[in-house]
């Protein structure tokens, strides 16, 4: 990557699963340099990814002070955020003005802004779990006093791990729904075709190879293909054919509007959780 595509230092309060993948993609993607990554207590298998690893909030604070371009990713438990900001609110207070990027659930980016002060310009970012193999899609969006190149910082950012979109944060209990929890519905039907094959006569080993490598090629097809997926599982229907007898079966199941609800369910979940 060019210099106009680094996204420059950045301190992660908490680093579990999520925070350590989002900083092992920046890194392999070029994003971001090993010495420009701090961490503050990070999950063990999340250490490797970062350049300086504290364990005390005042040696994260002395670092962060000393790099007044760094970004601040939170990404620890939601219901943490009251005590979290209660002890990083006079580091932020002390200024200078800093980008701040949240990827709390349910958490808006208001209420990240309240809790750390004024000097925090917050961006609100939601990535699903394929950011994990550089396949992620996040959502990005602006929060209080965040400007143009913030945005384009989170997006260079969690490009490096996948895609990402821009949206007004009014969707993004919509965009959790369907991205968020989509691979949940992709394992659901990979759940019945496995438990179909065994069915059928195969072993576990070989049920798992066939539905795995079933699943990741249709996913790769319908990634890499400009055409709609209606259109594509219409290629490989042919009338009166093995594969119009099973679509058929899921038609009459109304598999298409279960899914349909399960993403407004997530949805609406999503939106319960963020008030409570």
């Amino acid at each position: 990557m060019t210099t106009q595509q680094q996204t420059g230092p950045w301190l992660f309060i908490g680093a579990g699963n999520m925070g350590g993948a989002i900083a092992a993609g920046a890194l392999s993607g070029g994003a971001v340099s090993t010495a420009q990554m701090a961490a503050l207590k990070p999950s063990d298998g999340a250490e490797a990814s970062f350049g300086h690893v504290f364990a005390a909030v005042g040696d994260a604070a002395a670092w962060l002070d000393a790099e007044p371009d760094a970004g601040v990713m939170l990404g620890f438990k939601p219901q943490m955020f009251k005590d979290i900001a209660a002890e990083w609110r006079p580091v932020f207070d002390a200024g200078p003005s800093r980008l701040v990027v949240s990827i709390l659930a349910g958490t808006t980016a208001a209420t990240v802004a309240s809790g750390l002060g004024e000097h925090a310009r917050v961006v609100r970012v939601m990535p699903n779990t394929p950011i994990r193999l550089g396949m992620g899609m996040s959502a990005v969006s602006a929060g209080p006093r965040a400007g143009e190149p913030d945005l384009v910082r989170a997006e260079r950012l969690f490009g490096a791990s996948g895609k990402t979109i821009r949206i007004n944060e009014g969707l993004m209990d919509a965009f959790t729904g369907l991205a968020g929890s989509g691979p949940a519905y992709v394992f659901y039907l990979a759940e019945g075709m496995l438990e179909a094959a065994e069915q059928l006569g195969f072993d576990r080993e070989q049920a798992l190879l066939i539905v795995r490598q079933t699943v990741a090629g249709s996913g790769a097809l319908l990634a890499d293909s400009p055409e709609t997926p209606r259109a594509l599982r219409t290629r490989v229907t042919s009338k009166g054919g093995t594969t119009a007898a099973g679509t058929g079966v899921l038609d009459d199941a109304g598999v298409r509007d279960a899914v349909v609800r399960a993403v407004h369910a997530a949805r609406h979940r999503g939106a319960e959780l963020a008030k409570e």
